[in-house]
Protein backbone atom coordinates (compact mmCIF):
# COMPACT_ATOMS: atom_id res chain seq x y z
CA UNK A 1 0.00 0.00 0.00
CA UNK A 2 1.35 3.72 -1.04
CA UNK A 3 1.81 5.68 1.99
CA UNK A 4 1.58 8.85 -0.80
CA UNK A 5 -1.62 10.63 -0.29
CA UNK A 6 -3.06 13.19 -3.07
CA UNK A 7 -1.76 15.98 -0.79
CA UNK A 8 1.68 15.29 -1.58
CA UNK A 9 3.45 17.33 -3.66
CA UNK A 10 8.00 17.51 -4.46
CA UNK A 11 7.63 21.11 -2.88
CA UNK A 12 9.03 21.72 0.58
CA UNK A 13 6.15 21.25 2.78
CA UNK A 14 6.03 19.99 6.45
CA UNK A 15 5.92 16.16 4.79
CA UNK A 16 9.47 16.64 3.20
CA UNK A 17 11.18 18.49 5.87
CA UNK A 18 10.22 15.79 8.13
CA UNK A 19 10.70 12.71 6.12
CA UNK A 20 14.63 13.96 5.81
CA UNK A 21 14.78 13.48 9.17
CA UNK A 22 14.70 10.09 8.77
CA UNK A 23 18.19 10.22 7.06
CA UNK A 24 19.55 11.11 10.10
CA UNK A 25 22.30 8.41 11.14
CA UNK A 26 21.77 6.82 14.66
CA UNK A 27 23.67 8.04 17.40
CA UNK A 28 26.80 6.62 19.14
CA UNK A 29 25.97 3.01 20.83
CA UNK A 30 25.43 2.79 24.40
CA UNK A 31 28.40 0.07 25.04
CA UNK A 32 31.30 2.76 23.40
CA UNK A 33 34.15 2.88 25.32
CA UNK A 34 37.96 2.33 24.98
CA UNK A 35 37.72 -1.21 23.95
CA UNK A 36 40.48 -3.84 25.57
CA UNK A 37 42.67 -5.84 23.50
CA UNK A 38 42.74 -8.87 23.04
CA UNK A 39 45.99 -9.64 24.26
CA UNK A 40 45.49 -7.41 27.14
CA UNK A 41 42.53 -9.40 27.89
CA UNK A 42 44.47 -12.60 27.84
CA UNK A 43 46.85 -11.50 30.67
CA UNK A 44 44.06 -10.10 32.58
CA UNK A 45 42.36 -13.29 32.46
CA UNK A 46 45.12 -15.33 33.10
CA UNK A 47 46.26 -13.17 36.38
CA UNK A 48 42.57 -14.14 37.47
CA UNK A 49 41.64 -15.81 40.86
CA UNK A 50 40.22 -18.14 38.26
CA UNK A 51 42.89 -18.60 35.95
CA UNK A 52 45.30 -18.89 38.87
CA UNK A 53 43.63 -21.37 40.82
CA UNK A 54 43.40 -23.80 38.32
CA UNK A 55 46.99 -23.47 37.18
CA UNK A 56 48.20 -24.01 41.05
CA UNK A 57 46.11 -27.26 41.56
CA UNK A 58 47.95 -28.48 38.08
CA UNK A 59 51.37 -27.58 40.04
CA UNK A 60 50.09 -29.20 43.12
CA UNK A 61 49.31 -32.42 41.16
CA UNK A 62 52.58 -32.20 39.41
CA UNK A 63 54.81 -32.03 42.60
CA UNK A 64 52.83 -34.97 43.84
CA UNK A 65 53.08 -37.13 40.78
CA UNK A 66 56.91 -36.47 40.78
CA UNK A 67 57.38 -37.42 44.53
CA UNK A 68 59.50 -40.61 44.67
CA UNK A 69 59.07 -43.92 45.79
CA UNK A 70 61.20 -45.35 48.23
CA UNK A 71 63.73 -48.34 47.47
CA UNK A 72 63.41 -49.98 50.65
CA UNK A 73 60.64 -50.39 52.85
CA UNK A 74 61.04 -48.56 56.20
CA UNK A 75 63.10 -50.86 58.31
CA UNK A 76 61.52 -52.42 61.91
CA UNK A 77 62.97 -52.48 65.54
CA UNK A 78 62.59 -55.57 67.08
CA UNK A 79 62.76 -56.43 70.54
CA UNK A 80 63.24 -60.12 72.13
CA UNK A 81 62.62 -61.44 75.69
CA UNK A 82 63.57 -65.67 75.75
CA UNK A 83 63.05 -67.22 78.74
CA UNK A 84 62.91 -70.77 78.74
CA UNK A 85 62.30 -73.51 81.50
CA UNK A 86 63.28 -77.08 82.04
CA UNK A 87 66.70 -78.49 83.44
CA UNK A 88 68.42 -76.74 80.62
CA UNK A 89 66.74 -73.19 80.05
CA UNK A 90 68.21 -70.04 79.76
CA UNK A 91 67.28 -66.60 79.85
CA UNK A 92 67.82 -64.34 76.46
CA UNK A 93 67.49 -60.65 75.42
CA UNK A 94 67.72 -59.48 71.85
CA UNK A 95 67.81 -56.21 70.54
CA UNK A 96 67.86 -56.09 66.16
CA UNK A 97 66.37 -54.93 63.56
CA UNK A 98 65.40 -55.87 60.20
CA UNK A 99 64.73 -54.87 56.12
CA UNK A 100 63.12 -56.16 53.16
CA UNK A 101 64.28 -56.01 49.98
CA UNK A 102 62.51 -56.32 46.77
CA UNK A 103 64.58 -58.68 44.30
CA UNK A 104 62.31 -57.07 41.30
CA UNK A 105 63.13 -53.32 42.90
CA UNK A 106 60.17 -52.45 41.27
CA UNK A 107 60.25 -49.29 43.20
CA UNK A 108 62.52 -47.80 40.64
CA UNK A 109 59.76 -48.64 37.47
CA UNK A 110 58.00 -46.71 40.13
CA UNK A 111 59.82 -43.53 40.79
CA UNK A 112 60.45 -43.32 36.91
CA UNK A 113 56.55 -43.24 36.27
CA UNK A 114 56.23 -40.62 38.70
CA UNK A 115 59.26 -38.58 37.02
CA UNK A 116 57.42 -39.03 33.54
CA UNK A 117 53.97 -37.99 35.29
CA UNK A 118 55.57 -35.23 36.32
CA UNK A 119 56.81 -34.42 32.80
CA UNK A 120 53.28 -35.14 31.67
CA UNK A 121 52.18 -32.29 34.26
CA UNK A 122 54.03 -29.56 32.65
CA UNK A 123 52.52 -30.37 29.98
CA UNK A 124 49.47 -30.48 31.27
CA UNK A 125 49.77 -27.33 32.42
CA UNK A 126 50.47 -25.59 29.06
CA UNK A 127 47.33 -27.32 27.72
CA UNK A 128 45.13 -25.61 30.80
CA UNK A 129 46.93 -22.72 29.77
CA UNK A 130 45.86 -23.21 25.63
CA UNK A 131 42.39 -23.90 26.54
CA UNK A 132 42.30 -20.89 28.81
CA UNK A 133 43.59 -18.44 26.11
CA UNK A 134 41.21 -20.69 24.07
CA UNK A 135 38.33 -19.98 25.55
CA UNK A 136 39.27 -16.11 26.16
CA UNK A 137 39.58 -15.41 22.43
CA UNK A 138 36.31 -17.20 21.81
CA UNK A 139 34.40 -15.02 24.25
CA UNK A 140 35.89 -12.07 22.97
CA UNK A 141 35.42 -12.97 19.02
CA UNK A 142 31.19 -13.34 20.79
CA UNK A 143 31.33 -10.40 22.87
CA UNK A 144 32.94 -8.35 19.83
CA UNK A 145 30.38 -9.53 17.51
CA UNK A 146 27.36 -9.10 19.95
CA UNK A 147 27.87 -5.61 20.53
CA UNK A 148 28.31 -4.50 17.11
CA UNK A 149 24.72 -6.91 16.55
CA UNK A 150 23.15 -4.88 19.14
CA UNK A 151 24.45 -1.79 17.70
CA UNK A 152 22.90 -3.02 14.35
CA UNK A 153 19.64 -3.67 16.20
CA UNK A 154 19.89 -0.22 18.17
CA UNK A 155 20.40 1.37 14.35
CA UNK A 156 17.60 -0.13 12.68
CA UNK A 157 14.78 0.21 15.96
CA UNK A 158 15.97 3.94 15.79
CA UNK A 159 15.37 4.20 12.28
CA UNK A 160 11.58 2.67 13.29
CA UNK A 161 11.41 5.19 15.50
CA UNK A 162 12.16 8.28 13.69
CA UNK A 163 9.69 7.09 11.29
CA UNK A 164 7.33 6.06 13.80
CA UNK A 165 7.45 9.76 14.75
CA UNK A 166 7.47 11.47 11.25
CA UNK A 167 4.61 9.52 10.76
CA UNK A 168 2.52 10.40 13.31
CA UNK A 169 3.16 14.49 12.91
CA UNK A 170 2.63 13.72 9.52
CA UNK A 171 -1.02 12.37 10.60
CA UNK A 172 -1.80 15.14 12.40
CA UNK A 173 -0.67 17.81 10.10
CA UNK A 174 -3.46 15.34 7.57
CA UNK A 175 -0.28 14.55 5.07
CA UNK A 176 -0.98 10.79 5.53
CA UNK A 177 -3.20 8.33 7.03
CA UNK A 178 -3.06 6.92 10.74
CA UNK A 179 -3.62 3.41 8.84
CA UNK A 180 0.15 3.85 8.08
CA UNK A 181 1.14 4.68 11.39
CA UNK A 182 -0.50 2.28 12.67
CA UNK A 183 1.35 -0.24 10.60
CA UNK A 184 4.47 1.16 11.37
CA UNK A 185 4.02 1.15 14.96
CA UNK A 186 3.70 -2.48 14.95
CA UNK A 187 7.22 -2.78 13.38
CA UNK A 188 8.58 -0.84 16.01
CA UNK A 189 6.91 -2.85 18.71
CA UNK A 190 8.30 -6.40 17.16
CA UNK A 191 11.43 -5.04 16.67
CA UNK A 192 11.68 -3.90 20.10
CA UNK A 193 11.67 -7.14 21.18
CA UNK A 194 14.68 -8.49 18.87
CA UNK A 195 16.90 -5.66 19.76
CA UNK A 196 16.45 -6.00 23.39
CA UNK A 197 17.58 -9.55 22.92
CA UNK A 198 20.69 -8.69 21.27
CA UNK A 199 20.96 -6.11 23.90
CA UNK A 200 20.31 -8.67 26.71
CA UNK A 201 23.34 -11.07 25.08
CA UNK A 202 25.70 -8.14 24.92
CA UNK A 203 25.23 -7.86 28.03
CA UNK A 204 25.37 -10.74 29.28
CA UNK A 205 28.91 -11.53 27.61
CA UNK A 206 30.14 -8.35 29.01
CA UNK A 207 29.32 -9.52 32.43
CA UNK A 208 31.00 -13.15 31.55
CA UNK A 209 34.30 -11.83 30.49
CA UNK A 210 34.24 -8.96 33.10
CA UNK A 211 34.10 -11.64 35.66
CA UNK A 212 36.56 -14.42 34.29
CA UNK A 213 39.14 -10.76 33.82
CA UNK A 214 38.53 -9.39 37.30
CA UNK A 215 37.83 -6.36 35.99
CA UNK A 216 35.21 -4.45 33.99
CA UNK A 217 35.07 -4.95 30.21
CA UNK A 218 32.94 -3.33 27.57
CA UNK A 219 34.20 -3.98 24.38
CA UNK A 220 37.62 -6.19 22.62
CA UNK A 221 39.92 -4.67 20.36
CA UNK A 222 39.85 -8.04 17.92
CA UNK A 223 43.91 -8.94 16.83
CA UNK A 224 45.46 -8.90 13.49
CA UNK A 225 44.59 -12.25 11.92
CA UNK A 226 47.43 -13.25 9.76
CA UNK A 227 47.21 -15.48 6.31
CA UNK A 228 46.39 -19.69 7.64
CA UNK A 229 49.49 -21.73 7.80
CA UNK A 230 49.08 -24.73 4.81
CA UNK A 231 47.36 -27.56 6.44
CA UNK A 232 50.58 -29.43 6.43
CA UNK A 233 52.44 -27.13 8.98
CA UNK A 234 49.52 -27.04 10.86
CA UNK A 235 49.36 -31.00 11.15
CA UNK A 236 52.95 -30.82 11.62
CA UNK A 237 52.77 -28.51 14.77
CA UNK A 238 50.33 -31.25 16.24
CA UNK A 239 53.65 -32.75 17.20
CA UNK A 240 54.39 -30.11 19.75
CA UNK A 241 50.16 -29.90 20.77
CA UNK A 242 50.95 -29.64 24.50
CA UNK A 243 47.55 -32.52 25.25
CA UNK A 244 49.37 -35.32 23.24
CA UNK A 245 52.39 -34.48 24.50
CA UNK A 246 51.02 -35.02 27.88
CA UNK A 247 48.98 -38.11 27.16
CA UNK A 248 52.43 -39.39 25.30
CA UNK A 249 53.78 -39.18 28.93
CA UNK A 250 51.39 -41.22 30.24
CA UNK A 251 50.76 -43.77 28.57
CA UNK A 252 54.96 -44.33 29.16
CA UNK A 253 54.34 -43.67 32.98
CA UNK A 254 51.81 -46.38 32.84
CA UNK A 255 54.34 -48.88 30.62
CA UNK A 256 56.57 -48.14 33.53
CA UNK A 257 53.90 -49.16 36.35
CA UNK A 258 53.17 -51.90 34.51
CA UNK A 259 56.54 -53.22 33.99
CA UNK A 260 56.73 -52.18 38.00
CA UNK A 261 53.65 -54.32 38.90
CA UNK A 262 55.49 -57.42 36.81
CA UNK A 263 58.24 -57.19 39.11
CA UNK A 264 55.95 -56.89 42.18
CA UNK A 265 55.59 -60.49 41.29
CA UNK A 266 58.92 -61.11 42.39
CA UNK A 267 59.97 -62.86 46.04
CA UNK A 268 61.10 -60.10 48.49
CA UNK A 269 64.16 -61.00 50.36
CA UNK A 270 63.95 -59.95 54.73
CA UNK A 271 67.01 -59.60 56.28
CA UNK A 272 67.80 -59.46 59.96
CA UNK A 273 69.95 -59.37 62.43
CA UNK A 274 70.99 -57.81 66.22
CA UNK A 275 72.58 -58.34 69.84
CA UNK A 276 71.90 -61.13 71.69
CA UNK A 277 72.59 -61.53 75.55
CA UNK A 278 72.00 -65.19 76.89
CA UNK A 279 72.38 -66.27 80.75
CA UNK A 280 72.32 -69.60 81.71
CA UNK A 281 69.71 -71.37 84.01
CA UNK A 282 71.39 -71.07 86.98
CA UNK A 283 71.38 -66.75 86.59
CA UNK A 284 74.88 -65.10 86.65
CA UNK A 285 76.41 -62.55 83.99
CA UNK A 286 74.64 -62.53 80.22
CA UNK A 287 76.84 -62.95 77.72
CA UNK A 288 76.70 -60.56 74.85
CA UNK A 289 76.35 -62.27 71.28
CA UNK A 290 74.99 -61.64 67.81
CA UNK A 291 72.23 -63.23 65.30
CA UNK A 292 71.37 -62.71 61.96
CA UNK A 293 68.94 -64.34 59.93
CA UNK A 294 67.41 -63.93 56.35
CA UNK A 295 63.76 -65.27 54.29
CA UNK A 296 62.85 -65.19 51.26
CA UNK A 297 59.47 -64.75 50.26
CA UNK A 298 57.26 -67.64 48.68
CA UNK A 299 55.23 -65.64 45.82
CA UNK A 300 52.47 -67.48 46.05
CA UNK A 301 47.97 -66.98 45.99
CA UNK A 302 49.01 -63.23 46.50
CA UNK A 303 47.39 -60.12 44.49
CA UNK A 304 50.22 -58.80 42.51
CA UNK A 305 48.98 -61.02 39.52
CA UNK A 306 45.75 -58.50 39.77
CA UNK A 307 47.43 -55.71 40.47
CA UNK A 308 50.16 -56.42 37.22
CA UNK A 309 47.17 -56.99 34.75
CA UNK A 310 45.03 -53.91 36.21
CA UNK A 311 48.51 -51.58 34.75
CA UNK A 312 48.29 -53.41 31.76
CA UNK A 313 44.81 -52.39 30.89
CA UNK A 314 45.73 -49.18 32.02
CA UNK A 315 48.61 -48.98 29.74
CA UNK A 316 46.26 -50.20 26.69
CA UNK A 317 43.98 -47.41 27.91
CA UNK A 318 46.08 -44.64 28.08
CA UNK A 319 47.63 -45.33 24.77
CA UNK A 320 43.83 -45.90 23.47
CA UNK A 321 43.55 -41.65 24.68
CA UNK A 322 46.32 -40.69 22.84
CA UNK A 323 45.46 -42.43 19.31
CA UNK A 324 42.08 -41.20 20.42
CA UNK A 325 43.00 -37.21 21.26
CA UNK A 326 45.76 -37.56 18.13
CA UNK A 327 42.92 -38.22 15.25
CA UNK A 328 40.52 -35.96 17.00
CA UNK A 329 42.80 -33.41 17.12
CA UNK A 330 43.62 -33.56 13.22
CA UNK A 331 40.30 -34.16 12.35
CA UNK A 332 39.92 -30.85 13.78
CA UNK A 333 42.87 -28.92 12.40
CA UNK A 334 41.61 -30.34 8.54
CA UNK A 335 38.18 -29.11 9.46
CA UNK A 336 39.02 -26.06 10.70
CA UNK A 337 41.27 -25.35 7.76
CA UNK A 338 38.25 -26.16 5.40
CA UNK A 339 35.76 -23.57 7.28
CA UNK A 340 38.54 -20.80 6.69
CA UNK A 341 38.83 -21.45 3.17
CA UNK A 342 35.25 -20.95 2.61
CA UNK A 343 34.62 -18.39 4.69
CA UNK A 344 37.45 -16.25 3.07
CA UNK A 345 35.95 -14.83 -0.05
CA UNK A 346 35.62 -11.14 -1.17
CA UNK A 347 32.58 -9.37 -0.36
CA UNK A 348 29.45 -8.83 -3.06
CA UNK A 349 28.86 -5.73 -1.72
CA UNK A 350 27.90 -3.18 -4.35
CA UNK A 351 26.85 0.21 -2.00
CA UNK A 352 26.80 0.56 2.23
CA UNK A 353 23.16 -0.05 3.44
CA UNK A 354 22.92 3.41 4.83
CA UNK A 355 23.11 4.81 1.11
CA UNK A 356 20.21 1.98 0.12
CA UNK A 357 18.20 3.61 3.18
CA UNK A 358 19.00 7.13 2.25
CA UNK A 359 17.93 6.59 -1.38
CA UNK A 360 14.80 4.64 -0.28
CA UNK A 361 14.29 7.75 1.61
CA UNK A 362 14.75 9.99 -1.54
CA UNK A 363 12.92 8.33 -3.15
CA UNK A 364 9.76 8.35 -0.62
CA UNK A 365 10.04 12.21 -1.00
CA UNK A 366 9.60 12.22 -4.20
CA UNK A 367 6.66 9.83 -4.09
CA UNK A 368 8.13 6.98 -6.16
CA UNK A 369 8.02 4.49 -2.29
CA UNK A 370 5.32 3.99 -0.40
CA UNK A 371 5.49 2.80 3.54
CA UNK A 372 6.52 -1.13 2.46
CA UNK A 373 9.59 0.22 0.64
CA UNK A 374 11.00 1.74 3.76
CA UNK A 375 9.70 -1.40 6.15
CA UNK A 376 11.45 -3.75 3.64
CA UNK A 377 14.37 -1.15 3.44
CA UNK A 378 14.80 -0.98 6.89
CA UNK A 379 14.63 -5.15 7.38
CA UNK A 380 17.42 -5.31 4.66
CA UNK A 381 19.97 -2.41 6.00
CA UNK A 382 19.63 -4.46 9.57
CA UNK A 383 20.33 -7.60 8.06
CA UNK A 384 23.23 -6.82 5.90
CA UNK A 385 24.67 -5.42 8.91
CA UNK A 386 23.80 -8.41 11.66
CA UNK A 387 25.17 -10.60 8.06
CA UNK A 388 28.40 -8.95 8.24
CA UNK A 389 29.01 -9.36 11.84
CA UNK A 390 28.18 -12.57 11.68
CA UNK A 391 30.57 -13.44 8.86
CA UNK A 392 33.38 -11.71 10.16
CA UNK A 393 32.41 -14.06 13.13
CA UNK A 394 32.15 -16.94 11.82
CA UNK A 395 35.49 -16.65 10.08
CA UNK A 396 37.17 -15.10 13.11
CA UNK A 397 35.68 -18.49 15.17
CA UNK A 398 37.59 -20.74 12.49
CA UNK A 399 40.64 -19.03 12.45
CA UNK A 400 40.42 -19.42 16.38
CA UNK A 401 39.72 -23.10 15.89
CA UNK A 402 42.19 -23.76 13.76
CA UNK A 403 44.95 -21.95 16.04
CA UNK A 404 43.57 -23.92 19.45
CA UNK A 405 43.64 -27.55 17.68
CA UNK A 406 46.77 -27.28 16.17
CA UNK A 407 48.30 -25.92 19.62
CA UNK A 408 49.95 -22.63 17.86
CA UNK A 409 49.01 -18.86 17.60
CA UNK A 410 49.99 -17.19 14.05
CA UNK A 411 49.41 -13.99 15.56
CA UNK A 412 52.89 -12.96 17.63
CA UNK A 413 51.57 -11.28 20.49
CA UNK A 414 49.04 -13.94 21.57
CA UNK A 415 52.12 -16.54 21.08
CA UNK A 416 54.38 -14.47 23.16
CA UNK A 417 51.50 -14.32 26.16
CA UNK A 418 51.24 -18.18 26.02
CA UNK A 419 54.75 -19.18 26.06
CA UNK A 420 54.82 -16.43 28.84
CA UNK A 421 52.13 -17.85 31.31
CA UNK A 422 53.63 -21.40 30.33
CA UNK A 423 56.92 -20.65 31.81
Amino acid sequence: MALVTAKRCPAPTTFSRMVALLALGAVAPSWAAEPVTEAELVRRVLDAPVATADLEAVDAQTRADRTAVSLFDSPALEARHEAARGDFGATTYALGASLTVDLGFSPLAHTRAGRLRGSAGDHRRAAVVLETVCGVRADAVELWAANRSASASQASQERLDRLLETLAALGEAGETSGYDRDRAALSVMAHQTSTAQRLGAAEGLRARVSALAGGEVVDVALAEVPDPPAIEASIAALASHPVLRALALERDAQQADRDGSRRDQLPDLMLSGGSRWDAGPTGGPATQGFEVGGAVQIPWMNGDRAAARQHTAAHAAAEARLARARAELEAEVRGAHRRVETLTFPSTLITAPEAVWTATIERYRAGEGSLDDLLQVADAVEAAGLAGVERERMWRRARLDLSCSSGQFADPNLQSVLEEAVR
